[in-house]
């Protein structure tokens, strides 16, 4: 086995020039003491600077929240929307002839005060008129007639009904939609046809301001509520000025104003020139229903409705929704329905 040998070198012989100064080794503290630190002007500016970006972030979190509250409102709002228009639909087409001397449909503004009017968004000069009316409808499930009545209300804390309106006797406002419905038999206990026409009674009483009868609330936020009746022609149902028992099947004039001569027979109208059609009100009675009824539904969105629910004094809600920045934040619905059971020998 062969050993190498391992000479060391020897101190002695190394240049002087190489070896470490014993006085760095002594004073450590030397080399550290020639490096500068970061000044107070140097650290107050990154404070500032991160403040800065911090406010930035922050900012930019809010409306990222913002976007996501309204979108979510409006979804809500679009939903609530949605429901209505499936669930009015699916009751207005059943809306049913009762041969008897009683209400199988009716639509009736509310009286007594203006509807509410919005300038549109960049158009201040153009208003849109926003209507509110109550509706009723007569409809049968086998042996029983079942009435169910829509009406536009707020309510206090005892839940008792008031018209929405944003000056009382004034203008009206927003509410909330309510929905009501009663049922009786067919035939009474003595084999006798019963009378559909309290189911129409009483949700008139029902609907009366003070009254607490109704509890079943559909959804908020409801600035406009109108429904339009058609005749098995197509045309509109309105208060004309000529006569004659055939006028609906030529004209859109579909009800005249003399009752003798109306060409629905069984209904009776409401004369009011300041309304669509000119009527205040339109009732069907016996076999008489609308061939077709068409559905406008608008809704303020939930930010703005809680707002409006905010404010005392009634002319600043009533100029508060006349913001055209508000009138842009109602969710708009229309809809046309046909009714199935409609009899054409009511249309002669």
């Amino acid at each position: 086995m062969n050993l190498t040998q391992t000479i060391l070198p020897d101190l002695r012989t190394i240049p002087h020039a190489t070896r470490v100064p014993q006085s760095a080794i002594r004073n450590p503290q030397s080399a550290i003491g020639t490096s500068r630190a970061f000044t107070l002007v140097e650290i107050l500016v990154t404070i500032a600077l991160l403040a800065f970006i911090t406010l930035g972030l922050f900012a930019a979190l809010d409306q990222v929240q913002r976007a996501f509250r309204s979108g979510m409102s409006q979804v809500d709002r679009l939903e609530a929307g949605r429901a209505v228009t499936e669930m009015l639909p699916r009751e207005l087409e059943q809306a049913t002839p009762c041969g008897a001397n009683a209400v199988t449909f009716s639509t009736q503004f509310i009286p007594n005060s203006a509807p509410l009017t919005q300038s549109l968004p960049g158009m201040p000069t153009i208003m849109r008129t926003n209507l509110l009316q109550d509706c009723f409808i007569l409809t049968r499930q086998n042996q029983t007639w079942v009435g169910i009545g829509y009406c536009v209300r707020t309510n206090d804390a005892n839940g008792r009904l008031y018209l929405p309106e944003s000056i009382p006797g004034q203008t009206l406002g927003v509410g909330s939609l309510y929905r009501f419905t009663a049922a009786t038999n067919v035939l009474m206990n003595n084999g006798v046809a019963a009378d559909p026409g309290q189911l129409y009674a009483q949700f008139k009483a029902a609907a009366q301001v003070g009254s607490a009868a109704i509890s079943n609330r559909i959804c908020d936020g409801v600035i406009h509520f109108y429904l339009t009746t058609y005749a098995t022609n197509g045309f509109p149902i309105v208060l004309g000025t000529r006569f004659g028992t055939n006028v609906a099947c030529f004209r859109p004039d579909a009800l005249s104003i003399s009752p003798t001569n109306s060409v629905v027979h069984p209904a009776r109208a409401d004369a009011n020139f300041n309304y669509p059609g000119n009527l205040a009100a339109l009732y069907f009675l016996s076999n008489a229903v609308p061939a077709s009824v068409g559905i406008e539904f608008g809704i303020l969105e939930q930010p703005s409705w809680e707002r409006y629910n905010s404010i005392p004094a009634p002319a600043a809600r009533l100029a508060y929704l006349q913001r055209s920045d508000v009138s842009s934040r109602v969710q708009l619905f229309r809809q046309r329905i046909s009714i199935r059971n409609v009899d054409p020998l009511a249309y002669r």
